[in-house]
């Protein structure tokens, strides 16, 4: 979307009337005939506010303005995350998860289509705790929610974001015995193992269908599972698609795998999602304070790019852009207080030239996916700026930014521009070196160069010891053979896919 897409399609308007609205909407929820304890929702410190989340599960088991509501706190939370605390959008999805028991099967059409819609939304950001909340919430609503399911994976454009969650939720057909339901999620397994089969997927994009089909009995499909986990060969696939086939064959009993997550208790997942969560924003504070204390003109910065990244007219940004959105204002205005001892406020065509077309190509890597997106965030900044009122020359100094895009990039790329600490590191990364490394990074701030490693990922200040060398109790490389819905090897109790089958684990268990 382009900048001028999102500001003519309402974002002015929504500045100063979408907050103004959420709070009357919320005061209004605090009277005495709704004396439901929304300000729990917002709590950032304490335990879980397990008596408020089940008092809100049985409001919503009656009331559909609850509902709805709910919805808006999950948006408004949603929103906020990236630049303050907040559990909301954990809390709202396990207090529809409490409710479902009690939830007629309109109500779980309703709110179950909400969750699917919200997990492609949390994929395409990377909220992986989110999206995994919103899976195990959606499939408490039961098969109710597959046709929206089914639609959902129709228009799902990346099959490693929100995919393997919406396929992992078919497996809910086995619980209904409409026929045509049954028929329809059927047919879609079929349809993408046979392109799996034709080579035009990769196998394991299509493992949960497999276990749907070995789930629903289809023994007509026995072949094409037979094949799917013959092409496997040692790939993670060729265990999933020998499971499912056991499974169809009623050679494997499905009370001995893992349960799925929305049939363990929501205290559980809930639980266990939260610790994660407040474990990550304990360690961003902690960094955030380090940061701040350090430097005055680097707090006022942090302020300034959060104020940003958590208003509509960030919210308009492409999530690309969105991603970076922080990193690149925090440090133009940054170096605007540093170096130029001029704020945002006061900024005017010769303090911009001099921020995006020297200080930052001469500061920030020679990353042109990074460069790139100067211009547009700065672009959407000075909106920003110009929509609360504190630069009056917004819209112009905005044109004038867009017109230098492909001068920024340049200007980044050129060695020319280059900072000793940035050409320093550009010629470290051409020769291979991990500049990332711990010593490395500890011998660039020796030397005072530690502004050339902006942007670049931080690594942790200690190297780990090396483990013993010792032979778990089964071997981790076996992993090849173990399907994702079978109990992980590792004693956990989860299903593999939960645990050791995580991308992430692999790459761990790979070093």
């Amino acid at each position: 979307m382009q900048l001028t897409e999102f500001i003519s399609q309402g974002i002015h308007r929504a500045i100063g009337h979408k907050d103004v609205l959420f709070e009357r909407r919320m005061n209004g929820m605090n009277t005495e005939s709704s004396p439901l304890p929304w300000d729990q929702l917002q709590r950032t410190t304490g335990d879980i506010p397990w008596p408020a989340l089940h008092a809100f599960a049985d409001a919503a088991a009656t009331d559909p303005e609850v509902v709805h509501r709910l919805f808006e706190v999950f948006d408004r939370a949603y929103e906020n995350a990236i630049n303050q605390d907040t559990y909301a959008d954990l809390y709202v999805p396990a207090i529809f998860a409490l409710a479902a028991p009690r939830l007629d099967a309109a109500q779980r059409r309703e709110i179950g289509s909400w969750l699917v819609g919200q997990m492609g939304r949390a994929a395409r950001d990377d909220a992986d705790l989110t999206l995994e909340v919103l899976e195990s919430a959606a499939g408490t609503m039961g098969p109710v929610i597959l046709p929206a399911v089914l639609d959902a994976i129709a228009n799902e454009p990346d099959m490693y974001g929100a995919w393997f969650h919406l396929w992992g939720l078919t497996v809910l057909t086995a619980k209904s015995d409409d026929a045509e339901l049954r028929s329809r999620v059927i047919r879609a397994c079929v349809e993408l193992l046979e392109k799996a089969d034709r080579g035009e997927v990769q196998p394991g994009e299509a493992m949960n269908a497999a276990w749907t089909l070995g789930s629903l009995k289809s023994t007509e499909y026995a072949d094409l599972l037979r094949r799917l986990s013959e092409k496997g060969g040692e790939d993670l696939s060729r265990a999933d698609y020998e499971g499912a086939l056991e499974l169809l064959q009623g050679r494997l009993d499905r009370t001995t795998l893992p349960p799925e997550p929305w049939d363990e208790p929501v205290e559980e997942w809930l639980t266990s999602h939260w610790k994660m969560a407040t474990q990550w924003f304990a360690e961003r504070a902690t960094a955030e304070q380090g940061e701040e204390q350090e430097d005055p003109d680097a707090r006022r910065a942090r302020l300034w790019a959060s104020d940003f990244v958590g208003s509509p007219v960030a919210a308009g940004l492409p999530p690309e852009l969105l991603a970076d959105a922080f990193f690149i204002i925090r440090r133009l205005v940054y170096h605007s207080l540093s170096q130029l001892d001029t704020p945002p406020a006061e900024w005017d065509e010769s303090a911009l030239q001099e921020l995006v077309l020297s200080i930052l190509p001469r500061k920030l890597p020679a990353r042109r996916e990074l460069l790139v997106k100067i211009a547009p965030v700065t672009e959407a900044f000075l909106y920003w700026l110009g929509s609360q009122g504190l630069l009056d020359d917004a819209d112009a100094l905005a044109a004038m930014i867009h017109g230098l895009s492909d001068q920024i990039v340049a200007a980044g790329m050129d060695s020319e521009n280059w900072s000793p600490a940035k050409t320093m590191v550009m010629e470290a990364l051409e020769a291979g070196v991990d500049v990332t490394d711990a010593q490395v990074k500890r011998t660039l701030v020796e030397r005072q160069f530690i502004e050339g490693v902006e942007g670049l990922p931080a690594a942790p200040a200690k190297e780990p010891p090396p483990k013993p060398k010792e032979e778990p109790p089964i071997p981790i490389v076996e992993r090849a053979k173990v399907a994702r819905n079978a109990p992980c090897p590792c004693g956990s109790g989860k299903k593999y896919k939960k645990c050791h089958g995580r991308p992430e684990a692999q790459q761990t268990s790979d070093r």
